[in-house]
């Protein structure tokens, strides 16, 4: 019984084994399941009320722009975080149960954010709703610069061609999330439209600026 815990937490450490429905291939089989329901989740808050009468569709159509605004959002948002899966995971070539736990962190706040969306989109101009959404976007992105930390740190778990010099660029973009998310909290909570603006427009931004970091990484040796 002694060695039961070893065989719980102990996951193989193994390369390429993606094929194998093994270590890293289940992670990101795992992963991108949860970020294909949570963005499928997202368009089920936006609705017609059935009541409305069909002289008057036009305009319940056009109500529901907060609705809209929400979704289209919170599906940048979560691609962007997607993308950022994608192409970490690309450098990361082991496993480990350490890995695997803050991995199912980062998805536990990706399967809840169409919460905080539908929130969002319901009550416009809503400081609460504002906040929430600022405080669970800054829990993700922490989450998301956690595993990456852990990856290229005391994990040990990168490509050997990865360089400390790209090890640190990349927690160094990993915290801009976070930091962000921080920032537009307190514009959130007094400018609640101003704050959907800034992270319209910036998170965007960010996600583009991750891509170009990785457009010029070396191919891994075939």
């Amino acid at each position: 019984m002694r060695k039961l815990p070893d065989r719980v937490w102990r996951l193989p450490r193994q390369e390429d084994d993606e094929t194998a429905d093994e270590g890293i291939g289940r992670i990101l089989a795992l992963s991108d399941g949860v970020f294909a329901i949570a963005l499928t989740l997202l368009i089920l808050d936006i609705a017609v009320p059935a009541t409305t009468n069909p002289d008057a569709l036009g305009k319940a159509l056009l109500d529901l722009w907060p609705r809209y605004l929400a979704y289209l959002l919170s599906f940048l948002v979560i691609a962007r975080f997607w993308v950022i899966h994608h192409q970490t995971f690309r450098v990361i070539v082991r496993d480990n149960a350490t890995l695997v736990w803050l991995n199912f962190l980062l998805l536990l706040f990706i399967a809840f954010l169409p919460f905080p969306t539908a929130v969002l989109g319901a009550h416009e101009g809503s400081a609460a709703a504002a906040v929430l959404y600022a405080a669970a976007l800054c829990l993700t992105s922490g989450s998301s610069a956690a595993y990456l930390w852990y990856a290229t740190g005391r994990g040990n778990l990168m490509r050997s061609d990865v360089g400390r010099a790209q090890k640190r660029a990349m927690r160094a973009r990993s915290m801009s999330g976070p930091v962000f998310f921080a920032l537009t909290v307190p514009i959130a909570a007094f400018a609640p439209y101003v704050a959907e603006a800034v992270w319209i427009f910036a998170f965007p931004l960010a996600r583009m600026s991750f891509v170009w970091f990785f457009a010029d990484e070396p191919e891994q040796p075939t």
